[in-house]
């Protein structure tokens, strides 16, 4: 699989379940009405199709071959293309993926080509995609190698070939009972999954970036565990004070935007993850806390095995459910034990709770927030909010105090046998008498 799968549909998935939304407010809460159109030209010679010129970026081999005889080395330059596919991974409206084999370097990629290289706004979309992994540099976040114009004039961009698979096709697995799977991936790998998609969000909003459509369709985890968020096509600028503040000082963000600007009502991502204010198209409400709503949606279906919100028969109804949708109660059933895993800790489940808050302001500032939150939970040190959560904490406290003296407790804990036994001893003594 690659990491670039679910930017088009990979197989087995459900498109009205996964596929991004991307509309206009009113049309969701409004009657149907006449819909705008907009005229965008290229300009001459720019990538429609055509062939490029001198200068072009052509998808060609640079590396000549090298050869020997005798002691004398000989460079053969080579005219071949430099990437060849082996097989489409995922296809959508707009563009393809293919696994290739680079023959300059001598390795696996994921290619994504552009399919309507006419459409003026699927080309814009195109760019944005581009600039916007481009610029983010970072572990969880895949890479982009290379970008250019293929033999047929369409464009097309390099990106890393993660193998692995979709957390999607995770969860799929799991909520099926797959023995394996559950042996693999327990809930405290479960954990790390997510934090892996809590340090790319970090880094992303620390650069003026939302990526609008967290899900785990658009989450790959390969072989070695790594996690990598993809599909960043629809991700958008932080605006206002939000942006100011989350930015840190001299940020070199400054990326520029070939499509328009999103106007607000607009509603786009995937609804069944949207946090409320995306749903309600409030773009300029828009800011990492939305993506991170996104991310305890995903941390609700991977732990618990359910769809957080179940879609409607209509995207009105999967965005009402979304816009109004209020944080779980911790002693809701869902988490239970079930035959495929064990109950949900408590303390998550807060956690949980605190993620999913219809209120923006009511859910964690920032993903380095929500990572510390997590591991003071995992470590033992989360805070007090009802009698288990006490009791758990209380007996963490206790737990610590042995193993810091473990001769005193085991002398007082022999102390109060003895006497639990000469108690027991006088009343038999008593009772015999």
């Amino acid at each position: 699989m690659t990491d670039f799968q679910t930017a088009a549909y990979p197989p087995g998935s459900n498109p009205s379940r996964s596929a991004p939304l991307e509309t206009d407010a009113a049309t969701l809460f409004a009657a149907p009405g006449p819909a705008s159109s907009q005229a965008t030209l290229f300009a001459e010679g720019s990538a429609t199709g055509q062939t490029l010129g001198p200068g072009g970026r052509r998808s060609v081999t640079v590396l000549p071959d090298v050869r020997s005889e005798g002691e004398q080395l000989i460079m053969v330059p080579r005219d071949k293309t430099r990437y060849e596919s082996n097989a489409v991974l995922g296809r959508g409206g707009m563009g393809e993926v293919k696994l290739a084999h680079d023959h300059d370097i001598g390795r696996k990629v994921a290619v994504k080509r552009l399919l309507d290289e006419h459409n003026p706004h699927a080309v814009a979309r195109f760019i944005d995609e581009v600039r916007t992994v481009g610029s983010l540099e970072h572990p969880n976040i895949v890479p982009i190698h290379d970008v250019g114009v293929d033999d047929d004039g369409s464009l097309f961009f390099v990106m890393k070939y993660v193998e692995g698979e979709t957390l999607a096709a995770i969860i799929k697995k799991l909520a099926a009972g797959d023995r394996e799977y559950h042996a693999r991936y327990n809930i405290e790998a479960r954990l790390e999954v997510f934090i892996g998609l809590l340090r790319a969000l970090q880094y992303a909003h620390s650069q003026g970036l939302v990526h609008r459509d967290i899900k785990p369709e658009n989450l790959m985890i390969g072989r070695f565990g790594e996690v990598v968020v993809m599909d960043w096509g629809i991700a958008h600028a932080i605006r206002g004070q939000e942006r100011q503040t989350m930015l840190p000082t001299g940020a070199p963000f400054g990326l520029e935007r070939a499509s328009s600007e999103t106007v607000d009502g607009a509603v786009v991502g995937t609804p069944q993850y949207m946090s409320p204010e995306q749903a309600l198209g409030e773009v300029t409400e828009l800011d990492g806390r939305s993506d991170l709503y996104s991310a305890f949606v995903v941390l609700w279906e991977l732990l618990t095995l359910t769809p957080y919100i179940t879609p409607g028969q209509s995207a009105i109804e999967t965005v009402v459910a979304a816009s109004t949708r209020e944080a779980p109660n911790p002693l809701h059933p869902i988490y239970q034990q079930t035959t495929q895993q064990d109950a949900l800790a408590v303390e998550l489940r807060y956690f949980l709770r605190r993620g999913l808050e219809n209120k923006k302001d009511a859910r964690f500032g920032s993903a380095e927030q929500a990572i510390v939150e997590l591991e003071r939970v995992r470590s033992g040190e989360f805070g007090v909010h009802c009698a288990v959560t006490f009791m758990k904490h209380r007996n963490r406290k206790l737990a610590r105090v042995i193993d810091r003296n473990p001769g005193a407790t085991m002398l007082m804990g022999l102390v109060g046998a003895l006497g639990f036994l000469g108690g027991l001893a006088g009343w038999g003594v008593w009772l015999l008498g």
